[in-house]
């Protein structure tokens, strides 16, 4: 008995404190997403906004009142700081939920009935409704009604989680209402994920911080924590590909290879947009086969050969499937349903300069920086793109001065800070102490990315084809410039060098690190006295 207890106590104390802090944030989050539906459900939701805000306000004092409380008693290590980082933008997210309804802030919504009809409804929300009514996947032509071209994975667990709703009582008005639930934890889940990207990359304290906050308080993931399409989800299976890749550089087993199929697969069976990553990883596959094949060893090189054929057997059924049945039962290929050449945002009158060229100073409209819809107002793709990352697809007429000021100071950063953190990221990547393959896989991967971004613009040529969410990916890339700069450019070791450029390298990365905080501050102040929820 005693030595059964021996065990299971070095057991337990085997437990490193980032896997503590991993489970703790997990729990947290899946107990915070479900607090979240039970207030939806409760007196909270029909409050009034301003008695919503001031109950959040103060769960937000409670919660500097504990952080200082900490940090006044040292109690904050390293992963500590990491679970309060993380901990403040669930809160966030937690909070712009249940300020924001259903209809509210989303792209290609479409809307519901319910089951006492038979109607069949667009949009992402008609899609859910459809399968959770008829309880199967569409048997319309799927680019015959709008949205429901999608792959179903999204929406599948969305009818689930609509089914559970249902099954435990709840309205289903109020059912629909909890479908950002879904969408908020995956949302609070990519910030555990690009925690652990940040450490396999041994980042660590200032660069550690930095480079988790700016993924943890961008408007973006925030906003879209809100949604009920499918990009949050895609989002959180591409961030967890960039992990499992860069874990499995390290470590180079079956077990990763595994993994990465399923996150592959499943993420394509979300939106088929998840699939460029899987090119940077074609490239790792096929310069690490290169090397298994010149080593000359017969079992290692069929081992390897077996291994990626493994992957294959598992990536292709799933990830393909979507594309096989709508080509074998519609004879349509993969493609989105486009609005016609009639509608404002078409862009394909204008020159593909001015849709991706180099932006024009006026272009960029500082004086009132939100995208405006309409093509003849803004086509730059880039310019779309950062009006979009910080205010989504909001126009506001009736903003008060003293906040639109403070939108083009925010703005004005972030394209300065945009620049800057593409060149960090360029810097790091190519940097002596950054691994080979690193490089490879995350550089190549970034390229791609905006690449695709910009053929998408070209092929289907609308305004709404430049939103950021396409590419939302791309802050977990900077959140890697920002660690990896602040592992190599202010470093003991790196201040110490009396070679200038070390000087001038750490002066910016001083002005990128204080930019990007301002940027995170005044973004959030913002949002908090935008009277738009």
């Amino acid at each position: 008995m005693k030595t059964l207890l021996f065990q299971n106590t070095k057991k337990a104390s085997s437990i490193t404190p980032a896997q503590r802090t991993s489970l703790c944030l997990i729990l947290t989050i899946i107990l915070s997403c479900l607090l979240v539906a039970l207030a939806q459900g409760s007196g909270f939701f029909y409050s009034t906004h301003y008695t919503k805000v001031l109950i959040l306000t103060l769960l937000f004092l409670a919660y500097v009142g504990a952080f200082f409380y900490l940090k006044a008693a040292r109690r904050l290590d390293e992963s500590s700081y990491v679970f309060m980082i993380i901990l403040l933008g669930v809160f966030l997210r937690c909070s712009y939920v249940l300020l924001s309804g259903l209809y509210d802030r989303q792209h290609d919504a479409g809307a519901y009935t319910g089951m006492g009809t038979d109607f069949i409804n667009p949009g992402h929300i008609g899609y859910i409704e459809y399968i959770y009514k008829f309880h199967k996947l569409p048997d319309l032509n799927p680019y015959e009604l709008f949205a429901y071209y999608h792959p179903p994975l999204h929406h599948i667990l969305s009818c689930i989680w609509l089914r559970l709703n249902i099954l435990f009582g709840v309205a289903e008005d109020l059912a629909f209402e909890n479908l950002q639930v879904l969408t908020l934890l995956y949302s609070c889940l990519c910030m555990v994920v690009t925690w652990k990207i940040l450490k396999v990359l041994d980042i660590r304290g200032k660069g550690l911080y930095i480079g988790l906050a700016f993924m943890v308080f961008h408007p973006a993931t925030i906003v879209m924590a809100g949604s009920v399409n499918n990009d949050m989800l895609t989002i959180l299976f591409m961030c967890l590909i960039i992990l499992e890749s860069l874990k499995w550089i390290r470590d180079k087993n079956l077990a990763g290879l595994i993994r990465l199929s399923l996150y592959i697969g499943f993420g394509m069976i979300t939106k088929l947009n998840s699939a460029v990553l899987a090119i940077p990883l074609a490239i790792l596959f096929l310069k690490h086969f290169v090397s298994v094949i010149r080593s000359k060893d017969k079992p290692l090189i069929l081992k390897w050969l077996k291994n990626y054929c493994i992957f294959a057997v598992i990536v292709a059924p799933i990830g393909l499937s979507w594309i096989v049945r709508n080509l074998i039962r519609f004879s349509e290929k993969p493609g989105v349903p486009v609005p016609g050449e009639t509608s404002p945002m078409y862009t394909a009158p204008f020159s593909l300069w001015e849709r991706l060229g180099i932006p024009a100073l006026s272009d960029w409209n500082f004086a009132f920086p939100f995208h405006p819809i309409s093509a003849k107002a803004c086509c730059n793709t880039w310019v779309i793109m950062y009006h979009t990352s910080l205010f989504a697809e909001e126009y506001p007429t009736d903003l008060p001065d003293i906040l639109l000021v403070l939108c083009q100071i925010t703005f004005l950063l972030a394209v300065i800070l945009g620049i800057a953190t593409a060149v960090l990221l360029v810097a790091v990547l190519l940097h002596k102490r950054t691994g080979r393959e690193d490089t490879i896989f995350l550089l190549t991967g970034y390229v791609i990315m905006l690449i695709s971004f910009a053929a998408f613009v070209i092929i289907y040529p609308y305004t709404c084809s430049s939103d950021f969410r396409y590419v939302a990916i791309c802050l977990v890339y900077i959140s890697i410039a920002l660690g990896l700069g602040n592992k190599y450019y202010l470093s003991p070791s790196f201040r110490q060098e009396k070679d200038k450029r070390a000087k001038i390298k750490a002066i910016c990365m001083h002005m990128i690190n204080s930019g990007i905080l301002a940027v995170l501050t005044f973004i959030t102040i913002i949002y908090v006295f935008w009277e738009r929820w």
